[in-house]
């Protein structure tokens, strides 16, 4: 509280860690982990960082993970866009670029499909890539690659989904609404919810605007809600500060359901 002036919310996860590369046998698929995930980890500490949750259902899914070279040192740039620092935006965008054109060519003139885990670092890099890569947010690519190739258990307890500002400008919701609705057997959209009010970093310093944005949120919660996914980091540490709810990426959801024996409750 007195050391960050605020900024340490009670939702805020473990430190983030950069995955290992692994090697597997399958479908060439090029993974790249943004700084969300990188730099903030699990909500718990027994659970796995995004990246390696990720790493692992590619896998399962019969999948070849390739990560940039130098993927720890990159940042597609969003941040400092929203900023107005829109020439170093620019810059880091431009690295990111080419070191996934380069994990993502197939020797033959082609190009291995590329899979972000965040949603604004998604949208800002496949209009930075247009007509050069097939660039798929995580949740997109769950819903028409790995979804076929799982076994899928759905979760008993209520699931809240939030779907995000970028979400919505992608018009990709419904194939988020379905991925969920593949893993719980009730999901919950709190009506009147579009914007959660974190806006990239800011709620960590100007946290009333988080609040105010959900603050119709808790009477659509029951007190049995199982979890809350999305699919942006910071949007998901504001979602659990404001609700007492463990809101995290949908591919944590994905993946406990795509392993389990039996349905579990919460």
């Amino acid at each position: 509280g007195r050391l960050s002036g605020g900024a340490w919310k009670r939702g805020m996860p473990h430190a983030g860690k950069a995955p290992v590369p692994r090697k597997a046998d399958g479908d060439p698929v090029v993974y790249f982990p943004a700084c969300g995930g990188r730099i903030f980890g699990a909500n718990h500490a027994d659970e796995a960082t995004l990246p390696d949750v990720v790493m692992a259902l590619l896998v399962r899914a019969g999948y070849a993970p390739r990560l940039p070279e130098g993927f720890d040192l990159l940042c597609c740039g969003q941040m400092l866009a929203s900023k107005g620092l829109r020439d170093e935006a620019a810059r880091m965008s431009d690295a990111v670029a080419a070191a996934l054109i380069k994990a993502a060519d197939d020797g033959q003139g082609g190009y291995y499909p590329v899979v972000v885990d965040a949603s604004a670092c998604t949208v800002r890099m496949q209009a930075h890539l247009a007509g050069k890569l097939r660039i798929y947010d995580f949740h997109e690519f769950a819903h028409d690659a790995l979804l076929p190739r799982l076994t899928m258990t759905r979760k008993r307890g209520p699931i809240a989904l939030h779907i995000n500002c970028s979400v919505r400008r992608t018009a990709s919701h419904a194939k988020l609404r379905r991925l969920v609705e593949a893993c719980a057997e009730q999901m919950i959209e709190p009506a009147g919810v579009n914007c959660c009010g974190f806006g990239g970093d800011r709620g960590f310093v100007v946290p009333e605007l988080n609040a105010h944005a959900l603050r119709n949120i808790h009477r659509a919660l029951p007190e049995n809600c199982c979890e809350g996914v999305s699919t942006n980091r910071t949007c998901e540490i504001g979602l659990s500060s404001e609700t007492g709810h463990a809101y995290h990426s949908v591919a944590y959801l994905l993946e406990e359901c795509s392993r389990s024996a039996d349905a579990e409750s919460c």
